[in-house]
């Protein structure tokens, strides 16, 4: 049974529970309940982060599926446009041999105007044959002039045929200029009918590259959004397996608590209290590497690592950003990073913001608390490790979304979520 109460202050240590008090601190089923309230808040909000991770992936396939939508839509223009273009090629091929349709009826139009010119020439000569003459009176004197009644037949036959030739002449001049006027009237007609559908195969030209271009518009758009809501919820799985880390941190805490009411009342049994045994953190000194860790101070905090604060707590940048916890600048080669408090480690890993990344869980009367050690150059304790105050857990660094070297580090009161509403200035807590 001493065995047993020696392996229950030891664990109690290392988990940062603080050794057993006192009788009169000693833990209550209050803390107990407590806990198990941290559990079922823990529970709960990684049911809600679960359900935006689901939404978040209905989001992500209907954005897809407008994607394909949208792709079918392109496809569709892009088939439209090759036929306008070709038939923009063909009409434009049709005016080239109107053109040259044009060229020969302006030759054939020119050789009737010539015609018709010849036969008001031959009409002027005969006009002033007819004058010299004295008009139609000639034609009678001809007729009178008949020797014989066969020479009256035969001069009336040729007074005949010279005015029907002259009325022929007449009536292929009308012809003429009839037909002059019918092809100029075609080719006016032709031209402007042509010239009408050219611009409208543009015009739809245009129109269907403005929808195109709308279309590819709304594509990058879409990959965009895409892209957004995967980094959404990519960010959501990590936040939802923090959360189911802290869970499992505060659940090994609610075992430690409860073995170590357990060994409360045994001690009580046997008239026993227990004294609480020496903090043990570590004391400053070169480390390894030959770096110098911080020296640990007294209360519940230290120090996580030397160097000076670059960027405090709260809004900066004109009150558009809101940095949730303290920067502390690299100024050595080598700058340790150590352990603020006794705790948990309940995640270690590589994120793609905070780059090396520890999240340590606490519990110090009582209340939770997590610290975060981000942009380490490297990692030197896992997940579930045990870790005392002053320990050190890494090396500050620059990985990450990073402007520099230094280690980002935040502090909560309770539990880590993805809206940073725990996050408490560090100042307050830590004498820096």
């Amino acid at each position: 049974m001493k065995k047993k109460n020696m392996m229950a202050l030891a664990v109690a240590a290392a988990l940062g529970l603080g050794v057993l008090p006192p009788a009169a601190d000693a833990v209550s089923t209050r803390d107990i309940e407590q806990k198990r309230g941290e559990i079922d808040a823990l529970r709960s909000k990684r049911s809600e982060v679960q359900e935006k991770i689901s939404e978040a992936q209905k989001n992500i396939e209907a954005l897809q599926s407008q994607q394909k939508q949208v792709a079918n839509d392109i496809e569709k223009l892009n088939i439209a446009i090759e036929e306008t273009s070709g038939k923009i090629r063909n009409v434009s091929a049709d005016i080239d041999q109107t053109e040259q349709a044009i060229d020969q009826l302006k030759q054939e139009i020119a050789e009737i105007q010539e015609r018709i010119e010849k036969r008001n020439e031959i009409l002027k000569e005969r006009l002033r044959s007819l004058q010299e003459s004295g008009g139609a009176i000639s034609y009678l004197q001809v007729l009178l002039g008949a020797q014989s009644f066969s020479d009256f037949i035969d001069r009336m036959s040729a007074v005949t045929t010279i005015m029907e030739a002259d009325q022929q002449i007449i009536r292929e001049q009308e012809a003429d200029k009839a037909l002059k006027e019918k092809k100029e009237a075609e080719l006016t007609e032709k031209r402007n009918k042509l010239q009408e559908d050219l611009q409208e195969l543009k015009q739809l030209q245009a129109e269907l590259a403005g929808q195109l271009e709308q279309k590819n518009r709304l594509m990058a758009d879409l990959k965009q959004k895409e892209e957004e809501e995967h980094d959404h919820k990519m960010a959501l799985e990590e936040e939802k397996e923090l959360i189911a880390k802290q869970e499992a941190a505060v659940k090994e805490q609610l075992a430690e608590l409860e073995r170590q009411k357990r060994a409360e009342e045994e001690a009580k049994q046997r008239g026993r209290t227990y004294a609480s045994p020496n903090g043990g953190g570590a004391s400053s000194g070169e480390t390894p590497s030959g770096g110098s860790t911080p020296p640990v101070s007294s209360g519940a905090f230290t120090r996580p690592a030397n160097g000076p604060i670059t960027s405090g707590f709260g809004y900066r940048f004109g009150g558009t950003d809101f940095h949730p916890g303290v920067d502390i600048g690299k100024r050595a080669p080598v700058v340790p990073v150590v352990a603020a408090a006794d705790g948990i480690v309940f995640r270690s890993y590589y994120s793609s913001s905070y780059g090396n990344v520890i999240f340590i869980s606490h519990v110090i009367n009582g209340q939770t608390y997590t610290t975060v050690y981000a942009h380490l150059e490297a990692r030197l304790v896992g997940e579930g490790q045990h870790v005392r105050k002053g320990q050190m857990i890494g090396y500050m660094g620059n990985t990450g979304h990073s402007t520099g070297p230094h280690l980002h580090f935040e502090l909560h009161r309770g539990g880590w979520n993805e809206a940073k509403t725990n996050a408490v200035n560090p100042l307050d807590y830590i004498p820096f």
